[in-house]
């Protein structure tokens, strides 16, 4: 008879609960529910988890990993916003498309309607699939004047309800671009009206950015906004009589400049604003993880803390300055193809299916999203999405047994870059330029300071011929 991963795991969960008595657990069906935390511009270096050297405190992230499995070569779709999200939810490399954070300026969707998200996916295995936070991939937006502007007078197209998810409730990208406002589902919950002003750091330097608000909208309320919405969002589920299990991708604002901590977080980290910032980040998913347990949720649950990408220019340079290294040893910050730019710090736990306490050196890509949860559900993606997802591969078997060994096949980071087994050919930009090619063994330079393209050279023309085949096969947006 031939039994599915996730009726295995309903076994053990219901071995589980005639000790500890399914009351306790709070397991309604066989399908885990997901959520996903993503920090907004959080380095490789900002928890001590990743970073022993560490200036700031990070007590839930720990909590976290001590609970679950921590991924040491985990790495974002991108090393910017707009592309590491869209890799994250589509399973297909940004770079293979084209998708770039200036997209956003042809004010039109940049997930389109025939390609199918992680949202979809979920939806379709009868989850309820709830988004929470920052969109950052654009809505359908009137470009009839020389700028794209938002047409209050209409519902909100485009973005996360019409790409998968029941609900949103959240921002259209930072909370430092304009125009700012809170969307709730399609509609604005307040139009945008007033003047206001924030303060940017940029290589060291402080300059004000105007950008139009809506009435009563302050920045440093927004992160506890979008942090008070997750843990009521989860407390309803835990009580629903609906029978479904929950996705959750609650996409954080913060850390992302303005660096705009509450009161009870300000100079709580002692290194500065990003520092108290990344305090308050941790504090949430303490709040999350919290609800989970209070509410018997998290045995069944599979919870993601991860970032969008490194820590931004701003941040390194700045937190520099206070002895500490946001990037963490890595190479590069936001941006860049270097690890710096997309290494990310990656936690998962699952109390009913992962080892406490453990940690993984396989490489996953946020792509890997859609495959991994297909696996977990056992769907089988060519029949049933045929063509989407292309970039996406199972890292499932690691989260059912840490120590199984998985082989990611090549990936490219930002055209940049191309990565398969521990080497890396890079040129830290936005292309790989051949002139200005530079080959590292991760496994042995993590910081990517040994560049052996002249001990190596078949081994650089080979990931060379790699990446221009790649090239040679995108289809741009």
């Amino acid at each position: 008879m031939l039994i599915f991963k996730r009726d295995l795991i309903l076994l053990v969960i219901l071995s589980t609960s005639i000790v500890l008595g399914s009351d306790v657990l709070g397991i309604k069906n066989a399908k885990p529910n997901i959520i996903i935390i993503l920090a907004d511009d959080m380095g490789y270096g900002d928890c001590g988890v990743y970073n022993p050297e560490s200036k700031i405190k990070n007590p839930h992230i720990d909590q976290l990993a001590k609970e679950g499995l921590r991924f040491m070569d985990a790495h974002a779709a991108s090393s910017t916003c707009t592309p590491s999200r869209y890799g994250l939810l589509t399973g297909v490399d940004p770079s293979r498309t084209g998708v770039l954070n200036t997209l956003l300026k042809r004010g039109a969707p940049i997930i389109a309607e025939d390609e199918t998200t992680i949202a979809t996916l979920l939806k379709d295995q009868g989850y309820i699939t709830k988004m929470i936070g920052k969109w950052h991939l654009g809505f359908d937006m009137d470009t009839s004047g020389k700028k794209p502007v938002f047409d209050f007078s209409k519902p909100l197209t485009g973005g996360p309800m019409d790409r998968g998810f029941d609900s949103f409730f959240g921002i259209h990208s930072s909370i430092g671009s304009s125009p700012m406002f809170y969307i709730r589902d399609r509609e604005a919950v307040v139009p945008p009206t007033k003047p206001v002003t924030w303060t940017q750091v940029k290589s060291g330097r402080k300059s004000q950015v105007k950008v139009i608000a809506a009435e009563g909208f302050l920045f440093e309320e927004a992160s506890p906004s979008f942090c008070k919405e997750a843990v009521e969002t989860i407390r309803a589920h835990a009580i629903s009589t609906e029978g479904k299990p929950l996705f959750l991708y609650y996409a954080s604002s913060a850390p992302h400049q303005p660096w705009v901590p509450t009161k009870d977080f300000k100079g709580k980290s002692k290194v500065g604003l990003y520092g108290d910032f990344i305090m308050q980040v941790d504090d949430v998913l303490g709040q999350i993880n919290t609800a989970l347990k209070e509410t018997g949720l998290d045995q069944n649950t599979i919870l993601i803390f991860t970032s969008d990408n490194g820590a931004g220019p701003g941040a390194v340079s700045e937190m520099s300055t206070q002895g500490h290294d946001s990037s963490g040893g890595l190479r590069g910050s936001k941006a860049s193809s270097w690890e710096g730019g997309h290494r990310i710090p990656f936690v998962l736990k699952w109390p009913s299916t992962v080892s406490a306490n453990t940690q993984t050196n396989a490489v996953i890509n946020f792509t890997d999203y859609f495959a991994t949860f297909a696996d977990l559900l056992d769907v089988d993606l060519e029949q049933n999405y045929s063509g989407q997802a292309v970039d996406s591969y199972s890292f499932f078997p690691i989260i059912e047994d840490f120590s199984s060994k998985h082989t990611r096949p090549s990936m490219v980071h930002r055209l940049g870059a191309i990565r398969e087994g521990d080497w890396k050919l890079a040129s830290g930009g936005k292309t790989l330029i051949k002139s200005k090619m530079e080959l590292y063994n991760l496994a042995d330079d993590i910081a990517e300071t040994n560049d052996l393209s002249d001990v190596y050279p078949e081994r650089r023309e080979q990931l060379f011929k790699k990446h221009q085949r790649f090239i040679k096969n995108r289809k741009l947006k």
